[in-house]
């Protein structure tokens, strides 16, 4: 998905970005960007699910300067990923391979993994919201799942009750400004490292775009380790 589109919305005020968010996605949803389910989307979740664990990984994530890190803050190797929950390949790499790098490299201290949400700024913002519940994991990847089904901001707002998130507080970070700020940085840093599409991934600083396989990524990874 291209990145440049959604910078547009910079302009705008966040009230006004939560309320067209139903026709921003809409749009997206007609012209096939939107990732629907395969028919191993069931069986490669399950396997997800047995890597991870049922806690997710919430154990595992910090917050530095404003980034969503996943591992050891000081892992020898860095991946930074730029991702939006509105581009299908997006969706592919958290379903299928980001599970793999946690048990080979995240898990063990040898990487951190960077989340930086170039997502509709209304999902964004719900997503760190929820990161004040120690939600993060669970709230990002039910978007990468159930995107078709977020139509409205009440809709983002029943996705925290869903998750049995403490709906009050959650509906009051949801609509104030706190996080605008944070979401509106992370589209400046996609266009200063010059991330186009999405997903876009930084390990050590070489790029890899698309939702690459797996064994694309260990190269890339080994390569770091063994410098």
């Amino acid at each position: 998905m291209k990145i440049k589109f959604l910078t547009k919305l910079k302009n705008l005020n966040m009230e006004n970005k939560k309320t067209i968010i139903l026709g921003i996605i809409a749009i997206f949803l007609l012209g096939g960007v939107v990732w629907y389910a395969s028919q191993n989307k069931e069986e490669i979740a399950n396997q997800a699910a047995s890597i991870i664990g049922d806690k997710g990984i919430n154990e595992k994530i910090t917050e530095v300067d404003g980034d969503i890190i996943y591992g050891n803050p000081e892992a020898p190797v860095t991946i930074i990923e730029y991702s939006s929950h509105l581009c299908g390949h997006c969706a592919d790499f958290h379903i299928q391979t980001l599970p793999f790098i946690f048990e080979e490299y995240i898990k063990k201290g040898k990487v951190r993994f960077i989340s930086r949400l170039v997502s509709h700024p209304a999902l964004s913002v719900a997503i760190l919201c929820a990161y004040d519940q120690d939600a993060f994991w669970e709230f990002n990847e039910y978007l990468f799942e159930n995107i078709a089904s977020i139509q409205s901001v009440d809709d983002i707002k029943g996705v925290a009750a869903e998750l049995k998130l403490n709906q009050e507080m959650f509906d009051q970070c949801f609509e104030s400004d706190k996080y605008e700020e944070q979401v509106m940085k992370w589209f400046e840093q996609a266009e200063k490292d010059e991330a186009q599409n999405t997903p876009a991934f930084f390990i050590n600083g070489d790029e890899i775009i698309g939702a690459q396989p797996y064994s694309i990524f260990k190269e890339a990874i080994e390569s770091h380790l063994n410098d």
